[in-house]
């Protein structure tokens, strides 16, 4: 399964839905075929389309992986409060840095007090993972940010060790 999704982080978009609509014709209850799906629906930016893959793969199987990669599909919707609350279920379920990184993430959004805990936590399990989640998360979200001082910008960059361009 790793290899597929090797496959879609390459961007091999089409090769994981094959694999994905192949597994679904043999059994249409593979929670793994429905993950896949998803993913790819995810990748696609079809996020309600993969909530309903992700749903179902859930109500096949429970695990933390279909709890994160639905969370992913909530964030993409800016529905914090419904990420938060898939991240959590993924968190009982498995402690994972991803997972913490992304419930801080989530909690960020809604001012929540406890994000940072998460951000430790992340920290905690795998610092130089976490601190590649910052970057990418800095670069996503607030290095084109208008609204955002170009001294803030500098500062953070620093403090995530971001050189500049």
């Amino acid at each position: 399964m790793k290899s597929v999704l090797k496959k879609l982080s390459e961007g091999k978009i089409d090769a994981v839905r094959k694999t994905a609509t192949r597994r679904l014709k043999i059994d249409r209850d593979d929670p793994e075929g429905w993950f896949l799906l998803g993913m790819v629906s995810h990748e696609k930016g079809n996020e309600e389309y993969a909530l309903e893959c992700f749903e179902r793969a859930l109500f096949l199987k429970r695990t933390e992986k279909y709890h994160r990669a639905k969370s992913m599909s909530h964030l993409g919707l800016f529905e914090f409060e419904e990420a938060a609350s898939e991240l959590r279920k993924s968190l009982e379920l498995k402690k994972d840095a991803e997972s913490h990184f992304m419930l801080y993430v989530a909690l960020l959004f809604l001012n929540e007090k406890d994000a940072e805990k998460h951000l430790a936590a992340a920290h905690r399990m795998k610092p130089a993972k976490t601190k590649k989640m910052l970057r990418e998360f800095f670069g996503s979200f607030f290095r084109d940010e208008p609204s955002i001082p170009e001294k803030e910008k500098k500062a953070m960059m620093k403090k995530l060790g971001i050189k500049s361009a």
